[in-house]
């Protein structure tokens, strides 16, 4: 009986820490997904900012050649 005992403490033991690195693996995913979040956030904002950007240049590379053209 004492060696059934052991067998199923042993038992518990090993799913209390296969528990605990779930609970640890949950939270990690959790942060991650928010890491995530973030990043997307971010990556849209500099999508946009590039679309600026390149909206620019080509209005300042058409100011130019317009100057250039009406140049004596």
């Amino acid at each position: 009986m004492d060696e059934t005992k052991e067998i199923l403490l042993a038992i518990k033991h090993s799913v209390e820490m296969m528990d605990a690195k779930i609970t640890r693996i949950e939270h990690d995913i959790t942060g991650l997904k928010a890491d995530v979040s973030d990043l997307k956030k971010g990556q849209l904002r500099q999508e946009r900012l590039l679309e600026t950007l390149c909206l620019r240049s080509l209005e300042q590379e058409n100011i130019v050649r317009d100057l250039q053209l009406n140049q004596p």
